[in-house]
């Protein structure tokens, strides 16, 4: 979201995640994008479409979260 307005949405495919199994996924901020590796060695990315200097507000809708590293 910029200015109070989002921008086009991307959508992925591949949807990895199964119901009631567990899942690790990360997170890998770069300065032109966002990549997210996923199990198996899967990964997607997503691209930074204006310069930010931190992230500092993740939502995730009806997901059970175990654990979070932040490095």
């Amino acid at each position: 979201m910029k200015d109070g307005v989002y921008g086009e949405e991307q959508r992925e495919t591949v949807f990895p995640f199964q119901d009631g199994s567990d899942t690790m996924v990360c997170f890998k901020y770069e300065q032109d994008k966002i990549l997210v590796q996923l199990p198996a060695g899967k990964h997607f990315s997503f691209p930074i479409r204006f310069p930010i200097e931190e992230i500092s507000y993740l939502s995730v809708v009806e997901l059970q979260l175990k654990s979070i590293i932040l490095k």
